[in-house]
Parts: C-alpha cells; sequence; structure tokens
C-alpha cells in the first residue's frame, strides 16, 4: 500500500476524533442553556408569586381606603340628620347610612378573603424560593462541570488537531485535495475494498480495479460513492478495521417501508445504528442499531438494491428527529430514477 494510504486511513481516524470532540464542544452550550432554561422557569415561578402578594397588598389598601371614605359618609349623615326638618328627609339620611353600613361589611369581607389567601400565597413563595435556591446550586454545579469538561476537551482537540496537521503534511498535495472533497460531501473519505465490493456503498468494483486496489501501487476512488480505496489483508482484517472512525452513509432503500426509505447508515464505536424515514411522507419509520457489526455486514439485505442520495446538511438525523422538512424531502427525492419515485400521498 502506498504511503499517502496508509498515512490517509490514520488521518481519517483522527478526523473522526477532531469531528467528535467538536461535537462534544458544540453540545456543552447548548447544555448550558437547557439547565438555564430549566432554572428560568424556576425564577418565573418565583418572580408571578411576589407578584400575586404585591397585588393582593394593593388591592387591600384599595379596600381599606374605600370602608375609611364611607365610614366619613357616615359621620355626615349623622350630622346632616340632626338638622332635618321632615321625616321623609330623615328616612331618605338612615337609609343611606344603612346602604353605606352595607358596603362596609362588603368591603371587610374583602379584606378578610385576602387575609386567609396571603397564607396560602406566602406558602407558595416559600416552596418557589426553595426549589430556585435548590436548582439555582445544581445549575451553577452543572455549569462549573461544562466549563471543565470544554476545557478538557479543547486540550484534547488540540492534541489531536497537532496530530492531524503532521499526517496531513505527510500526504501529497493532490491526494489530500481528493480526500478533502470526498470527506465534505461524504463524511467518510476512505473504503475499504472487501470481496470486490466497496463496503461503503455495498457496489461491485471492477476487476481490474479491484486487482489495482489490493496491489496499492495507485489510489483507486469508488465509481459509486467516489471515496478513496483501500485494501487491507484478511489476516490484517480485524485487526485493521478502525472501531472508531465515524462512517456515515445516506441511501434511499426501496425494499423497506411502504415506499421505499431514505436511510442514514452510520458505522460508529464498533457498532452500526440506522434511521429510516419514508421516502413519501418523510416521517420516521424505524431505527436500528446492532453491536459489534458494520451497516454493510449487519443489513446486507437492505443494501443489494440501495443507491447512494447526496445529502449536503451534515447530522441531519439529529436535527430532524421525527419528519425530514419538505426542501430536504424534495431534494432527495430527485434524485431517485424515474422508477423508484414514491407516490404523491403515500405513506408507510
Amino acid at each position: 500500500m502506498i504511503q499517502d494510504l496508509e498515512r490517509l486511513i490514520e488521518l481519517q481516524k483522527v478526523d473522526a476524533e477532531v469531528a467528535r470532540l467538536n461535537a462534544e464542544i458544540a453540545a456543552l452550550p447548548k447544555h448550558v442553556a437547557t439547565i438555564e432554561a430549566k432554572l428560568a422557569k424556576s425564577k418565573e415561578r418565583v418572580e408571578k408569586a411576589r407578584t400575586a402578594i404585591k397585588a393582593d397588598e394593593t388591592a387591600r389598601r384599595k379596600h381599606e381606603q374605600n370602608i375609611q371614605d364611607h365610614q366619613q359618609k357616615i359621620v355626615k349623615h349623622r350630622e346632616t340628620s340632626a338638622s332635618v326638618k321632615t321625616n321623609d328627609q330623615y328616612r331618605a339620611l338612615m337609609a343611606e347610612i344603612e346602604f353605606t353600613e352595607k358596603a362596609i361589611r362588603q368591603e371587610e369581607d374583602k379584606i378578610l378573603e385576602l387575609m386567609v389567601a396571603a397564607e396560602a400565597r406566602q406558602s407558595e413563595l416559600k416552596q418557589a424560593e426553595a426549589v430556585l435556591a435548590t436548582e439555582t446550586a445544581e445549575v451553577n454545579k452543572e455549569k462549573k462541570e461544562a466549563e471543565q469538561r470544554t476545557e478538557e476537551v479543547r486540550k484534547q482537540l488540540a492534541t489531536v488537531e497537532a496530530q492531524r496537521k503532521e499526517l496531513r503534511d505527510g500526504v501529497s498535495e493532490d491526494i489530500l485535495r481528493q480526500y478533502d472533497r470526498v470527506l465534505k460531501t461524504r463524511g467518510t473519505a476512505l473504503a475499504e475494498a472487501r470481496d470486490q465490493r466497496c463496503t461503503a456503498c455495498q457496489v461491485m468494483l471492477r476487476p481490474q480495479v479491484f486487482a489495482e486496489v489490493r496491489k496499492g501501487d495507485v489510489v483507486h476512488h469508488c465509481d459509486t460513492c467516489g471515496r478513496l480505496l483501500y485494501y487491507v489483508a484478511e489476516e490484517k482484517a480485524a485487526s485493521a478495521v478502525p472501531t472508531d472512525v465515524i462512517e456515515r452513509e445516506w441511501m434511499f432503500v426501496p425494499n423497506l417501508g411502504a415506499s421505499g426509505a431514505f436511510v442514514i447508515f452510520q458505522n460508529a464505536k464498533g457498532n452500526a445504528t440506522l434511521k429510516a424515514y419514508d421516502a413519501a411522507t418523510g416521517a420516521v419509520l424505524e431505527k436500528r442499531s446492532e453491536k459489534e457489526k458494520t451497516f454493510q455486514t449487519a443489513w446486507a439485505h437492505l443494501l443489494e438494491r440501495a443507491r447512494n442520495i447526496f445529502v449536503d446538511e451534515a447530522n441531519l438525523e439529529d436535527h430532524y428527529k421525527e419528519q425530514l422538512p419538505p426542501e430536504i424531502l424534495e431534494d432527495m427525492q430527485h434524485q431517485l430514477p424515474s422508477e423508484w419515485q414514491p407516490a404523491s400521498g403515500e405513506s408507510a
């Protein structure tokens, strides 16, 4: 095997680790935002309880002021009653006094209701403040841990980036450009050639190409997925397959679901996973995983008729957990031959 390919195999492992570390760094602020959002809800409950208490206090002062106003009216009416000259005038004043006294009793009832409610309000506030204090301590702890983890990951990333630079410096510029181009579009740039197949897309290789790949004197691309091919001798294959490389492949699988499915296959840490979206509706059909296997071996029956699909957005399946958006679904559908186009409105 030419030295450039040997270095690229190591570079792919390092690039996978760089991608993993960058993803972890990117995920940490989201984690912090999530726990801070939880804390914001507790702060909102405390503020809501305090606002309710203030509103009750304002209402109580208003009722007390109303009582004072009514009492002043009664005093004036009684003073006036001493100077009235007719019984009708006297009865009218007494009726007014009685009406005002009734209004006072109503105001007093409202104050009593507020006093009873105040106990519940204070209890609610104390509980909300206690929860807030607990969650604040937890959030501060988690944020500190996240900051420490970020610093650790950044140090790891710096070490891996140095390894990456050293490996890239040892590869010819032409092959490195090919590697970078395929990596950008496919997520992985290299694929092992085994049993005259590209193990990434499972398409058969021409005998002459497979023979030259096995010889290892020149770099060949897979005609279907574009990956750079390499060969590992059978006695070395088991130990040579890197279990820490994240290998991803989007494919259309016509024999999955009622309409066929767009499937993201992935090998990571020695395990295989797939996530399938209905080709007509974009809805998630299923998720599967197999331990200590590659997707090429775990679901070989699905790959027999599968067709590669180009997807520009990285980690698409993480962003759209239950449904592909219409514009992405349409782009995928347009990549299919007419005989494989799903019927409009068809569902799984």
